[in-house]
């Protein structure tokens, strides 16, 4: 069992600057040991907590986390889940903490808004508070001022633009650096990158020139923040692309320019510019759907996959985006796992040579490293829109603990949309500018 003497010395730092602090937002990268760092100062404050994490976080850190250490072996811990009945009752108990889903936050300040008995606030990947237009958000504000102590944990606090970091750095300091509203902080900060000339609607925002430093200075006294690759000897990350050739990418070429197109006898339409870059990418997998139905086009895809697959010994993660996909990945590798809690043990262990996951409902949470052969494997069959589920998927592998390098590989189709999306997560680009350049490819 671990002792508190093991905290790595940063961590020790951020505990001790918690103690004159009582707001603060750790914008640590993953694999720094954010939890434990958040657990020790609620064990060293005594006040009663609520934690707000996304489900697969609640389920797989905030349950076995406290348990690792010896310090915090004290700390009672209780879950908000279940039915509307079980949550009740689980609020009728004493507790240190109380750990509640964002699924289920809005119902818990429905039920306890009015007497709210909670002192310190810990939001687990406070990234997900970045849109002030959200249930989850308003409901914050309804609460967010009866917290005499409130902390944002997260890895990614800007994963799209700077505005993400407003809303995240309104619930520590309720406004009072960044402004008191979204409105307020792009008027200050921002300026409009491209608006619809008719109604003057503005569909995309870029910073100031010099305002990404004032933000960092105005909010330096509160926010902590901390690169893995500093504190950290982690293995090398290797980023690996593959531009695969098409056997006949004519018919792509066809769907691209018109919007739809006609295949094996069954017409494939695109009504917007967005369901065109879907059905793009679609495509780029092997499949096209017409509604909840899909139909295999080609396999140079999973082909290429499969060859470069009968030469790696290593088990290998495979992250797919969409059903059809999976379908194809398990038909492929009859010896592959499609992930679920029960196969981690079995996973660590090197015993599955191939597991399969969806960034979204694997990306946080997870500790997914296997050390037991000389490389780490990581390959994305589809990529995710989202920078934060594809920095969040790599880091359940690229972390703290692991001792192998990681070779984190992408299937890219020639020419096509899945570079534009790639750029997108690499921060080359814009989401808007990559389905406005994915029509030139």
């Amino acid at each position: 069992m671990l002792k508190k003497s093991n905290l790595h010395p940063y961590q020790t730092k951020i505990v001790n600057l918690s103690q004159t602090h009582n707001n603060l937002a750790l914008l640590l990268e993953m694999g720094l040991g954010k939890t434990a760092i958040a657990l020790t100062i609620i064990e060293e404050a005594r006040l009663p907590t609520l934690v707000i994490a996304p489900k697969t976080v609640c389920e797989s850190v905030w349950q076995n986390e406290h348990k690792k250490w010896e310090h915090l072996q004290n700390l009672d811990v209780k879950f908000i889940q279940g039915n509307p009945r079980q949550r009740a009752d689980v609020l009728k108990n004493k507790a240190d903490i109380f750990v509640v889903s964002l699924d289920n936050f809005v119902w818990l300040v429905d039920t306890l808004e009015k007497v709210w008995p909670f002192k310190m606030l810990i939001v687990d990947e406070s990234s997900r508070f970045k849109d002030p237009s959200t249930k989850r958000f308003k409901a914050m504000k309804k609460v967010v001022r009866q917290f005499d102590r409130r902390i944002i944990l997260t890895g990614t606090p800007t994963p799209n633009t700077i505005a993400d970091l407003w809303g995240q750095i309104a619930i520590v300091d309720l406004g009072e650096r960044l402004g008191k509203s979204l409105t307020a902080f792009r008027a200050e900060y921002l300026m409009p990158a491209k608006m619809d000339p008719r109604t003057r609607v503005v569909w995309q925002w870029k910073t100031k020139p010099g305002a990404e430093k004032i933000i960092q200075n105005k909010i330096s006294d509160i926010a902590y923040s901390l690169r893995a690759e500093d504190y950290l000897t982690i293995p090398e990350k290797i980023n690996v692309k593959y531009n695969i050739q098409w056997t006949d990418r004519k018919p792509y070429d066809e769907l691209k320019k018109d919007m739809v197109v006609q295949i094996k006898g069954e017409e494939f339409t695109a009504v917007t510019a967005a369901a065109l870059v879907n059905k793009l990418l679609q495509y780029t997998g092997g499949h096209l759907y017409n509604e909840d139905t899909f139909t295999q086009i080609n396999k140079d895809k999973i082909n290429f996959l499969k060859e470069i697959m009968e030469d790696r010994d290593e088990p290998t993660i495979i992250f797919y985006h969409y059903k059809s996909s999976l379908k194809l990945l398990l038909e492929t590798f009859p010896n592959a796992k499609q992930y679920n809690p029960t196969v981690l043990k079995d996973w660590s262990a090197g015993q599955i040579p191939i597991l399969l996951l969806h960034p979204q409902s694997a990306g946080l949470g997870l500790n997914l490293q296997c050390n037991t052969h000389a490389i780490a494997h990581i390959t994305f069959y589809d990529l995710p829109w989202s920078s934060e589920l594809y920095l969040q998927s790599i880091a359940r592998v690229h972390r703290q603990g692991q001792t192998k390098p990681v070779v984190v590989s992408h299937l890219l189709m020639d020419k096509s949309i899945d570079e534009k999306v790639l750029e997108v997560l690499d921060g080359k680009i814009s989401l808007q500018e990559a389905i406005l350049e994915g029509f030139s490819l």
